[in-house]
Formats: structure tokens, C-alpha cells, sequence
């Protein structure tokens, strides 16, 4: 997992595929304007959501894959869930490339405008947590094709 600043990360270039590609797509936008709604990178077609939601203490912790999760608070804050590498649940599903664990995280941190991580394939988060009251949070989250 990376847990850094959106402005920081190109950093992180050389470690984390198909991120300056990402980086420069965004940061060419008003993120706080962009329409809720699944958009695509002009170069290679990543996928990314703009998400908006109120954060709830009810979350499931989720794994992925073949994507890592890129995900870049634009308003509001949430506390995430994180933990180390772990096997996928038994509920993942290859097709929607997602599992549901059955426990939460003991671990968190949390996210304000600015704040962005990377969470890679088979590392369990709960994103979209309350931190101390539910609040609406804007969201930007790419899926980054990755292969390990």
C-alpha cells in the first residue's frame, strides 16, 4: 500500500504501473466539477469512477486481483481500513474481481482532501469508513491493471 499526498505521487512512477498516465489525466481536470460517473484515461483506457457517497461504520473489507485501487479523496474525510497481504476471501469473484471478507481491519488511517492511496491486488481495505461522524465524501478511484 502507498498512503501519500495526490501531489506526491510521482514518486511513485517507477513502481506503479500506468501511474504517470493517470496522474497527468488528472491533474488536467477540476475534479471537484466532474459529473459522478465512470470515465477512461485517453491514452490507455484506464478506468476510473468518480464516486460520491456518505461514509457508514457497517463496511465489509474487500480485496481485488488484477487491478490495484488508486484512490484520490477530492472532498470530505473517511477513515480506510488496511491490513497486511492476505488470501482472497472465498466469495472472490474473478469476474467482477472482488471478495468480501467476513471481519473488518484493525488497522486504519484516515483521508482528507488531498489524501491518496494505493492499495495493491490481494491487500485487504475497507475504504468509505466514518471516521467520527458519517459525512459525504467525493471521491475520485482508478483501477490500475496489475499483474504481480
Amino acid at each position: 500500500m502507498i498512503n501519500d499526498r495526490f501531489s506526491n505521487l510521482s514518486r511513485y512512477y517507477d513502481s506503479v504501473p500506468y501511474l504517470e498516465e493517470i496522474c497527468d489525466e488528472l491533474c488536467g481536470k477540476d475534479l471537484s466539477s466532474l459529473e459522478v460517473g465512470t470515465y477512461y484515461t485517453a491514452k490507455s483506457h484506464i478506468k476510473y469512477m468518480v464516486q460520491s457517497y456518505e461514509t457508514r461504520s457497517d463496511k465489509k473489507a474487500e480485496a481485488h486481483k488484477a487491478f490495484a485501487d488508486l484512490q484520490l479523496v477530492v472532498s470530505g474525510r473517511e477513515k480506510f481500513g488496511v491490513a497486511v497481504k492476505s488470501e482472497l476471501p472465498e466469495s472472490f469473484s474473478e469476474e467482477d474481481d472482488i471478495g468480501f471478507y467476513d471481519y473488518a481491519l484493525e488497522s486504519s488511517i484516515i483521508l482528507s482532501p488531498g489524501d491518496a492511496v494505493i492499495v495493491f491486488p490481494y491487500e485487504p481495505h475497507t475504504p468509505g469508513c466514518t471516521f467520527r461522524e458519517p459525512e459525504m465524501v467525493r471521491k475520485i478511484v482508478v483501477k490500475i491493471p496489475f499483474s504481480l
